[in-house]
């Protein structure tokens, strides 16, 4: 039995739907709760016990900043006791700044910089050749080896004087003596001296007379040393030995600053800000730390060069707004004898380079009524991107080139000239992770290292540690310097999780949710290892999952249910030790192994993309069945995002806007990834609309919820204008938006508002005034069908389907999200706060009910989310689409989609460099 120390006790839990329930967690255990989508999962273990211990952790804040803290969410409980500090991991979206890279998505860049700066070979900024670094120590050797106690010397410092304010202002600071000409002379005497400006001198320091102490000399030259070093006016110190007639001999120098022997010069020694891409300090000038600057993409331009100059070849100028430069165009070049009949690619160097750089063009350049060329047109756009639409503009029509100065290395020359074992910063963060491991343990072997990595173990172990992890999370073939933005879901989750679980804490809580998002099987094993690690480090780890091996391989398990939304909340009693979701699972599994050879149609159409490159993906051949489920799997990090984004995806959408008629595309420069050639059916373009679903694509803001995305808001708005209380107060359809006139003045609709607290970045507290509804007070009182307008927006869309399913305008759209597994989701919730799954089947439900033609539909990881039944659920929704003539092209990990798939790409066979080929493709076989 444990004792009341080892258990977090939580009583009474009421947060959105759970039941009041009780719980008792066992600490420096892994615990997993699971349950089906919806049944208070997140509410559990978000919403009420990472709430409750980041609150308690802002109670220890002074009270000066718990001010600003008041109306914070909580959970609702009457009681929690025994609760540790809270680190959270939830699924959130991957970050879309250039600059953001593994290496600083998991805080790796921090300690790296640190421990390179602490063992770098010192080198000049200029020209990157070793400097020479002397210390106190090497002057007191050095006088120690031609002291012979008859000895006198003067250290002074080297002085350039431009005018007499100089030498007044050294007598002002205290110095009476000076080395001029190879004399002593005093600076009084020397004021009276005829002398022409500028004058270079030696500033007497010290003089160290015959017979000195030793300790004493120690001393002094320490405290002479540490004079010069900290003054801007000094660089370096020079020993003067007095001979028996009283002359000076020629001076030792010995550089107090860092002196570069090949530009012969004073230098300064690289700091971490000189190796930070982010900081201004250390950036490259050029590209500002991205690695790539924009140029003008003649391709975008120009993108079908068959076209003459009459009929549009240079697209920007097709549009109403710049209509009038196209007219320009035409008679520019009827001017210039410009064939604008003849195809571009016909048209001779001369006269493109007219139309890009035209010599007729005035100072201003902003001058309607008279040609501009393209270079000019786009130069006017740069001028003015303090407007969204030029911004816009301006990044359709560019590409990203290799930075000319940096060469991809991020950050500026200074950072680029040092060296440590041999590599610099850049070229160690361009290695493959597990090359970077290696560096990392023949840097520890090395025995002129050995001492400062004593000192700095610290330093060292924490980076080893996340390298290391990341190595072990199957991210060993990328590099630290990979933006966020390129990897795949799976990949950019254990990146979060490495920063996560890789800072070495102990007896703290975990909270993390999925951690098994966009893993294969093969890589579960690992996670599980780590997860046990740092279990046994003595922390609490409470995962939300739905993995079955993840979950079978935890310490206890919890199940909430039995069902969504108002069904779920209730914990639940495990049978035999097994959710009762995966028992659910397997029946069916069994269905729809019937229903998929039952349900394929012989139809046998497909779409071909021939020779697809992108980041790992070299000369990749992929086949897609239209009217089917195509379902692409492999490894975490295999190149299968890659495919469907950069190649399939980014393939039709060219091919959709060209409108190309003879349905072949080719040789064309897409965001990331190039091919030779898309070769689709005919009448593609007119029958089929491209959704593309994947883990970013919904547009997320604190507006944005899914009764607009579903294009319900109208419908109840118009409603809610035309009851009778609605007509008495003059409340139109716009007093029912909170993007609108009906929203709450003090949050502007938003229910929340955003305090920015320095010390803690932004925080959201609840709205006081509308109390997190939206709407003003006024607006509340309307009532339909019993309810106002915000109760309806806290209605789950099950229950919407409930009430409101034969009403016309909302059976089809609430019926779909049902069925993809989003009855539990309130009409009113921000987009925001869904998982990745959720925001892609719900934009999968709104473009089944709008559109007109069949679908051919783009998911990455749309089982993200779910638990075990409703991955069935939404298999089984997607299978009836299929039949109803819909395509669907799926990344997916999930057993159960690719069993169910009807054609299958497995790409491999490992990840990173290892991966980007297909290894296997599978046909399900049919009935005949």
């Amino acid at each position: 039995m444990d004792s009341d120390n080892d258990v977090l006790k939580c009583r009474g839990i009421k947060t959105h739907n759970l039941k009041n329930i009780d719980i008792d967690i066992p600490l420096k255990k892994w615990i997993a709760i699971t349950g089906v989508s919806g049944s208070g999962k997140s509410s559990l273990a978000f919403d009420t016990i990472y709430s409750e211990s980041q609150r308690r952790f802002l109670e220890t804040l002074g009270t000066y900043e718990r001010q600003f803290l008041q109306g914070l969410p909580q959970g609702e409980f009457d009681e929690i006791n025994n609760i540790p500090a809270a680190i959270a991991l939830k699924q959130s979206n991957k970050s879309s700044d250039p600059r953001s890279v593994i290496a600083s998505a998991c805080d790796l860049s921090e300690p790296f910089r640190a421990l390179f700066i602490s063992l770098m070979e010192p080198s000049c900024i200029q020209c990157g050749s070793p400097v020479s670094i002397q210390q106190a120590k090497d002057l007191l050797k050095y006088i120690n080896s031609i002291y012979d106690k008859e000895s006198s010397f003067l250290l002074t410092v080297p002085y350039e004087i431009l005018n007499k304010k100089y030498i007044e202002d050294l007598i002002i600071e205290g110095y009476s003596r000076i080395v001029f000409n190879k004399n002593i002379v005093d600076l009084e005497d020397f004021t009276k001296l005829e002398k022409k400006y500028p004058i270079q001198i030696d500033i007497i320091l010290d003089r160290i007379n015959k017979n000195i102490n030793l300790n004493e000399l120690e001393n002094r030259i320490e405290t002479i040393w540490s004079q010069v070093k900290f003054s801007p006016k000094f660089y370096y110190i020079n020993l003067l030995l007095i001979d028996d007639n009283f002359k000076l001999t020629n001076p030792k120098k010995f550089h107090v600053q860092p002196f570069c022997k090949k530009c012969e010069k004073q230098t300064t020694i690289i700091q971490q800000s000189d190796l930070d891409w982010q900081s201004v300090l250390g950036a490259c000038k050029k590209c500002q730390g991205l690695g790539n600057i924009p140029v003008l993409d003649d391709n975008k331009i120009i993108p079908n060069k068959e076209l003459s100059l009459s009929e549009g070849a240079i697209k920007p100028w097709t549009s109403e707004t710049f209509s009038w430069l196209q007219e320009e165009l035409i008679k520019y070049s009827k001017k210039n004898d410009i064939n604008i009949n003849l195809p571009y690619k016909n048209l001779s160097e001369n006269q493109k380079k007219l139309i890009w750089q035209s010599s007729n063009t005035s100072n201003n350049k902003k001058v309607n009524n008279k040609f501009i060329s393209i270079s000019d047109f786009f130069e006017i756009l740069e001028e003015e991107k303090y407007k969204s639409t030029s911004r816009i503009l301006l990044a359709k029509y560019r590409k990203y080139i290799l930075c000319p100065d940096c060469e991809g290395a991020r950050i500026g020359i200074a950072g680029r000239n040092a060296l440590c074992f041999g590599k610099s910063f850049h070229e160690i963060f361009q290695l493959e992770i597990k090359h970077v491991l290696t560096w990392l343990i023949q840097l520890k072997s090395e025995n002129k290292y050995s001492l400062t990595l004593q000192q700095i173990s610290y330093i060292y172990d924490e980076v080893f540690k996340k390298v290391n992890l990341l190595s072990k999370l199957g991210l060993s073939s990328t590099h630290l310097f990979r933006r966020c933005k390129t990897l795949s879901g799976g990949e950019y989750q254990r990146v979060l999780l490495t920063r996560v679980i890789g800072n070495g804490l102990t007896d703290a809580l975990y909270v993390l949710d999925e951690p098994s998002i966009g893993l294969g099987k093969t890589e579960i094993p690992t996670l599980i290892n780590c997860l046990q690690e740092l279990r046994d480090l003595g922390n609490t780890i409470i995962m939300v999952e739905h993995d079955k091996e993840l979950i079978c391989a935890a310490d206890v398990i919890y199940e909430l249910g039995p069902g969504g939304g108002e069904e779920g909340g209730q914990l639940l009693k495990l049978k035999n030790g097994i959710p009762s979701s995966f028992i659910t699972n397997l029946q069916d599994k069994n269905k729809h192994d019937k229903i998929s050879n039952e349900r394929i149609s012989s139809q046998n159409t497909s779409i071909y993309l021939k020779n697809f490159s992108a980041l790992n993906c070299v000369n990749v051949n992929a086949e897609i069945l239209l009217q089917k489920l195509n379902v692409i799997t492999g490894p975490s990090g295999a190149g299968k995002s890659t495919l469907l984004q950069y190649g399939i995806d980014a393939a039709l959408e060219k091919l959709i806007n060209l409108n190309i008629s003879n349905n072949l595309l080719t040789d064309l420069d897409a965001k990331i990834g190039q091919w030779d050639q898309i070769i689709v059916p005919k009448n593609f373009i007119d029958n089929y609309e491209i959704v593309s679903v994947e883990q970013k694509a919904l547009h997320r803001t604190s507006t944005s919820v899914p009764a607009t995305i579903l294009g319900l808001m109208d419908i109840i708005r118009k409603n809610f204008a035309q009851t009778k209380d609605a007509k008495l107060n003059n409340l139109t359809l716009s007093d029912f938006s909170f993007n609108g006139a009906g929203a709450c003045e003090n949050c502007n609709g938003k229910g929340v508002i955003q305090e920015d607290l320095f010390f803690l970045g932004e925080v959201e507290k609840i709205c006081p005034d509308c109390n997190g509804t939206r709407y003003r007070n006024d607006i509340l009182k309307i009532k339909w069908l019993g309810k106002n307008i915000n109760e309806w927006l806290t209605t789950t869309l099950l229950e919407c389907r409930n009430l409101l399913g034969k009403t016309p305008g909302f059976a089809r759209s609430l019926t779909l999200c049902c069925q993809l597994g989003l009855g539990h989701i309130p009409l009113g919730l921000t987009t925001t706060s869904m998982s990745g799954g959720e925001a892609q089947r719900l934009r999968l439900s709104a473009a089944l009910t709008k559109s007109a033609k069949k679908i051919f539909c783009i998911l990455d990881e749309p089982t993200r989310g779910l638990s075990e039944k409703d991955v069935g659920n939404l298999l089984e929704s997607i299978l009836q689409l299929c039949v109803e003539g819909h395509t669907f092209v799926v990344v997916e990990h999930h057993e159960l989609f690719q069993t169910q798939a009807h054609h299958l790409i497995k790409l491999g066979p490992g990840s990173g460099a290892e991966g980007g080929k297909i290894v296997e493709r599978w046909l399900l076989k049919t009935n005949s």
